[in-house]
């Protein structure tokens, strides 16, 4: 069996909470008697956690401690690979029980790594105000066929993140890649690493982690705000948190409380969103998480525009894109990236344009002229639409259908024709063509006999 040491973490609830729960699962397998400095390692990693416990638990006395250890309820030649077993389950003041299991425990069996990862899972009482982490120690590689690599794989996809430190002793140089798709590898010399890893982890898991996001502007300060964040697990890619960003009464950037644990992929809800992957966090400290987010302001306006007469949208689209980014009302301001922009206004008839700049410093204004009022009234039933003039052709821009008495349509201020045919007689020769004139904030009335 390899000299390896394997520390890992799973976070299973946030850490600004009340309760915090560490469970200690140990290596208790043969290779464990192997000497390291003179002492055996399951002693080393015994005599270490039954002082993290200890001195913990008398500092703080709202620490849950739970033991499980591996490989050591049957000896090696019997090739158990379900020897896992929770020893102390979690509870307050329970550093002595834990110091009692442990001077307990012979090693003598096998490695089964991802039996005993997955056994811990239930483990951790269902307890959404809780912050969990699991230390996971040993000095070898899997021998019992599991993957651990796909067990990181269950977890995330149980919404679990799965964050391992590596910690080698003296191991191949091909063998130091072997958990790459869970966890990072550290190479330790002696057991003075040893105990300021365990150390390192152990705070990590204790310790109170803010950050801040800094949104900037495109002069590179941190005056962008009201805007939705949303923090993802890098690996599950679930949503982890939810934020409006806004200032503190200091006219900062908030302070979050987030787990230390998890690497963040972070989506700023902008128009268009942008978004900031692999974010990781100096456990037990304040982060600041900058993302340049410049932006613009689009104001779209209607002048003397009269509210009975329209309520028009707009669709904003990042220039050359198909994909609708917003639709904006008119007569309102919205913030967007900058950048080019494609606009369809809905107006009828409809209004496009094409690579419209939104830059920063200064509002890019688009103003519509007010529509007005096609009031269409007839005696008898008939089928109507509108078009306009093109060079000679004409394009239909509005389809009534079928109208039977009344009918209104808002239209921009201009020329129109109106094609009409009652349904009576059921002939095409009595279609009349209709010249109609719009002005803004004026209704015109015709009758269609």
């Amino acid at each position: 069996m390899y000299g390896l040491l394997f520390i890992s973490y799973t976070l299973l609830a946030q850490t600004h909470t009340h309760t915090t729960r560490i469970l200690f699962q140990l290596d208790g397998s043969g290779s464990m008697k192997e000497l390291w400095d003179g002492q055996s390692k399951f002693n080393r990693a015994r005599d270490l956690v039954s002082h993290l416990v200890d001195s913990i638990e008398k500092k703080n006395p709202n620490i849950e401690f739970g033991l499980r250890v591996f490989g050591h309820q049957y000896y090696y030649t019997l090739n158990n690979c379900k020897d896992s077993k929770l020893e102390v389950p979690f509870s307050k003041n329970n550093a002595d029980a834990i110091k009692t299991a442990l001077g307990k425990i012979t090693p003598q069996g096998n490695t089964p790594i991802a039996y005993s990862l997955f056994e811990s899972l239930s483990d951790f009482p269902v307890d959404s105000n809780a912050s969990n982490a699991e230390i996971l120690v040993t000095d070898g590689v899997e021998t019992c066929q599991g993957n651990p690599c796909a067990l990181s794989q269950l977890f995330a996809k149980r919404k679990v993140s799965f964050r391992p430190f590596i910690i080698g002793l003296g191991i191949a140089d091909s063998l130091k890649h072997e958990y790459d798709c869970i966890g990072n590898f550290f190479d330790v010399k002696d057991e003075k690493v040893f105990n300021h890893v365990m150390n390192v982890v152990v705070s990590q898991a204790l310790n109170n982690t803010t950050a801040q996001v800094n949104l900037l502007d495109a002069y590179g300060n941190p005056t962008v705000t009201n805007l939705e964040m949303t923090f993802y697990d890098h690996f599950s890619h679930s949503a982890k948190y939810n934020f409006i960003h806004t200032f503190n009464d200091k006219g900062n950037p908030d302070t979050l409380h987030l787990d230390p644990l998890t690497t963040y992929d972070l989506v700023i809800h902008s128009f268009p969103p942008i978004q900031k992957d692999t974010i990781q966090l100096s456990p037990g400290s304040h982060n600041v998480i900058a993302v340049d987010v410049p932006q613009g302001t689009l104001s779209l306006q209607i002048p003397n525009n009269k509210d009975a007469f329209t309520n028009i949208q707009c669709v904003v689209r990042e220039s050359g894109s198909p994909r609708i980014l917003n639709v904006q009302d008119f007569n309102t301001d919205q913030d967007y990236i900058s950048g080019n922009y494609d606009l369809e206004i809905l107006t009828l008839p409809k209004l496009e344009l094409y690579n419209e700049e939104i830059a920063p410093g200064k509002p890019t204004v688009i103003k519509v002229d007010a529509a007005g009022i096609l009031n269409l009234s007839t005696s008898q039933q008939g089928v109507a639409s509108i078009y306009v003039d093109h060079d000679g052709k004409l394009e239909k821009i509005y389809d009534f259908g079928s109208i039977k008495t009344t009918a209104t349509v808002n239209l921009q201020p201009g020329n129109y024709m109106l094609i009409w045919r009652p349904d009576k007689g059921k002939q095409s020769v009595l279609t009349e063509k209709i010249n109609i004139k719009i002005v803004s904030n004026e209704t015109v009335n015709q009758k269609l006999d």
